[in-house]
């Protein structure tokens, strides 16, 4: 942040818009992550091999990730900048936590529809296709 105290309703809101916007750039940027993840897991030949499980754990575990450093940014950082009036900063958290969500299902959509565009290579294992 720039050091801006936000005092006003008008302010929040749009610190409001502003969490929404970035829990979609967070979520994007996190899928591109999982997606470079997933390509520096190595194929292992044989009968079962392991390497489609890591991919997926470390998709869960960047999806985890994600949303603490989304939500812990916003408690303990932003929420300083608004002053002084304890509703705001309740109005601004709700949301922070509603952003939070939105953060989540962004990725786990975009991941999917990427797992099935990508499915012949190794970010297409994330979600694997049931025989």
């Amino acid at each position: 942040m720039n050091g801006i105290i936000y005092k006003n309703l008008r302010d929040v809101e749009g610190l409001i818009t502003n969490t929404y916007i970035l829990a979609v750039i967070t979520a994007v940027v996190f899928v591109l992550l999982a997606m470079l993840v997933a390509q520096l897991i190595a194929y292992q030949g044989g009968k079962k091999p392991r390497d489609p499980a890591r991919r997926r754990t470390w998709f869960w575990i960047l999806a985890f990730v994600n949303m603490t450093i989304f939500f812990s940014w916003n408690y303990f950082y932003v929420q300083n900048q608004i002053k002084p009036v304890k509703a705001l900063v309740n109005d601004f958290l709700m949301n922070s936590a509603i952003a939070t969500g939105v953060s989540l299902i962004v990725y786990i959509i975009l991941g999917f529809l990427l797992s099935r565009a990508l499915k012949n290579r190794k970010f297409g294992t994330v979600f694997p296709k049931k025989s």
